[in-house]
């Protein structure tokens, strides 16, 4: 799905260098799974349908905390761009270099500028999605925000593998 509107954000080397994780090794698919029960009653009244694919053993070493939080913000952003239904989509998928988290919706609209940090971006938008950031500079990956030509937003989390899970793998 390579689109002129997609971005991916690196997020500022000085936060990452300030900032130090409380690790875990977690199951992504019941941090997932709680944080969507507290979306439940949301979905229902909203008409959004679910679908999750997540490996039921995918596991990665995370503050589990900020991870839910991360994913809570963009289960939020998704939910409130489809105010009179849709579809929200979140998969998640094991990579060679490391752990690949989607969540796309299916929006009528787009994103006014997909880009998370820079001055056109709505204010809001940026403040609300800093969990997201904070998250991905404590695990050292990258978020890429996709504007999908057919409608609607997808939001990515890259999450590396550091050294020791890959010699362990």
């Amino acid at each position: 799905m390579s689109d002129s509107n997609e971005t991916k954000e690196h997020v500022p080397v000085l936060l990452a260098g300030t900032i130090s994780a409380k690790t875990s090794t977690s199951n992504l698919k019941d941090s997932v799974r709680r944080v969507l029960e507290t979306f439940s009653d949301q979905l229902s009244a909203q008409a959004i349908t679910l679908s999750v694919d997540i490996c039921d053993d995918l596991r990665y070493s995370m503050d589990e905390p900020l991870f839910e939080r991360a994913v809570r913000c963009l289960c939020e952003q998704s939910v409130h761009g489809m105010p009179c239904g849709g579809e929200l989509v979140i998969t998640a998928v094991r990579q060679d270099q490391g752990i690949e988290l989607e969540i796309a919706d299916s929006r009528r609209d787009h994103i006014e500028s997909p880009r998370l940090f820079d001055s056109q971006s709505n204010q809001t938008f940026k403040d609300n999605l800093i969990p997201v950031h904070y998250f991905v500079a404590l695990h050292g990956g990258f978020v890429r925000v996709q504007n999908c030509p057919e409608g609607g937003v997808a939001f990515t989390i890259h999450l590396p593998f550091s050294q020791a899970l890959r010699s362990a793998a």
